[in-house]
């Protein structure tokens, strides 16, 4: 994945573009460093929308209660 940064990276220049992985780059998004994404790979476009995850259930409980 190529992004644009929005502030110093190591030694990278707000402004300048790099390469990075899917790790890296959810790092630094969620850092608020990445500007915006250059280019989605192949692989990005045909994942499917971000949904939202359902909360847990509580699970049953099982065998005798203490009292």
């Amino acid at each position: 994945m190529r992004i644009k940064l929005a502030s110093w990276y190591g030694d990278k220049a707000p402004g300048e573009e790099i390469d990075v992985d899917e790790v890296t780059a959810k790092a630094l998004r969620r850092d608020g460093l990445v500007a915006e994404p250059v280019e989605e790979t192949a692989q990005e476009e045909q994942a499917p929308s971000k949904t939202v995850e359902e909360p847990a259930q509580p699970e049953p409980e099982t065998g005798r209660k203490k009292r």
